[in-house]
């Protein structure tokens, strides 16, 4: 037996408006400090209901962890709001969704946020996701993830329960994205997209959204990159991230994954790039294991792109967008990262994407797969 879940979605152009006509009264506001100097904090409050009050919680780390959510937990209680909302990329979001929990659980220990136990939330409040990028996916995933106190391990929180009431997806908050984070963002969607349609777990309903993820993304992503202001291929690129993020909260993601979240706690890199990096590499891996999975994403891209396999297919675009394909171009030290290979192994292989990957590998496998990005 399968379920498939996603929050309810209100996209396109004036989305944002949606919530001007919601039944909210006190209203918490978590996102970060250039979300607020962007103006874009300001814009939801514009759009709130009239008579409402708000509160911006807008300190939320590049990599928040436990510290750093249960810090933030005192103004939010003592607001009480009956809405919380998640404004930025994935980190806003995933704070969200443990302030939002916690908030309604003061018991709970976060680390009780499993598919296992049933947390009885929205007592208190319901939850609304809105990304300012177009990749994490976040706004309809029913994960978070919190890095240790060190930033030594990436944790995943999943629960059913912190899925979004609603993800709003306006492309006007995404117009003036910089180029590097539209790209990142972008790559990180695509990887949700092919690992999901790849994964031990996928079923129809992941696999329709990956495909329409991955054509949206990479048959638009381009023009975005040339013309930044183009709204129409902007919200593409938003709608397919979303699609993307859907697609693999259905399924699961997989090694590019599991080796990327080890690499970004290792070097503290972006995460779009470490799962990209990886992506090809372990595409090729995985081909004798997931042709038809590949095959019909490889057709979903523009055929300028088509390489006879999916992985050259992705080298080819990636190319194209400027995104690094190696570890100099991420500007990691070769000597440095050699060096810590095992550990880089070790850490990938606690992750639940070395089980989905369509291949197993082994740790000699692994380790080959980190040694040919050098």
């Amino acid at each position: 037996m399968w379920f498939f879940r996603s929050p309810e979605i209100v996209f396109g152009e004036d989305a944002l408006s949606f919530l001007n006509g919601l039944d909210f009264r006190k209203i918490v506001i978590i996102t970060d400090e250039n979300i607020k100097k962007s103006g874009l904090a300001s814009m939801v409050q514009r759009s709130l209901p009239e008579g409402s009050s708000s509160l911006v919680v807008s300190d939320i780390p590049e990599e928040p962890t436990l510290a750093d959510i249960k810090k933030r937990l005192n103004a939010v209680s003592e607001f009480a709001p009956d809405l919380i909302i998640g404004l930025g990329g994935g980190s806003s979001m995933d704070a969200a969704k443990a302030i939002f929990a916690i908030y309604e659980r003061p018991d709970l220990d976060i680390y009780d946020i499993t598919p296992l136990v049933k947390l009885n939330l929205r007592s208190k409040a319901k939850l609304i996701l809105v990304p300012t990028t177009s990749g994490t996916g976040s706004e309809c995933t029913w994960a978070a993830v919190l890095s240790d106190e060190d930033h030594s391990r990436k944790n995943e929180l999943a629960s059913t329960e912190i899925i979004a009431d609603f993800a709003i997806l306006d492309p006007a908050l995404v117009l003036r994205l910089p180029p590097g984070i539209t790209r990142n963002t972008a790559v990180d969607a695509i990887t949700h997209a092919v690992e999901a349609r790849s994964s031990q777990w996928r079923n129809y309903y992941s696999d329709i959204f990956a495909e329409k993820a991955m054509e949206l993304i990479t048959q638009n992503l381009p023009i975005v990159i040339k013309d930044p202001e183009n709204i129409r291929a902007r919200e593409e690129v938003h709608i397919g991230a979303s699609m993307a993020g859907i697609a693999f909260s259905n399924s699961q993601v997989g090694l590019a994954h599991a080796m990327g979240h080890s690499l970004g706690a290792h070097f503290r890199i972006p995460h779009g790039i470490t799962v990209a990096l990886y992506l090809p590499q372990v595409v090729e891996f995985s081909e004798p294991d997931a042709r038809e999975s590949y095959l019909s994403l490889m057709n979903k891209m523009p055929e300028k792109f088509r390489k006879g396999n999916l992985a050259d297919s992705l080298r080819a675009f990636f190319s194209e967008i400027g995104q690094p394909l190696n570890v100099k171009d991420c500007g990691i030290d070769r000597k440095e990262y050699s060096g810590r290979l095992e550990s880089l192994v070790a850490l990938a292989e606690e992750s639940t994407g070395c089980v989905t990957n369509p291949r197993e590998a082994s740790s000699s496998e692994l380790r080959e797969l980190f040694e040919n990005v050098m």
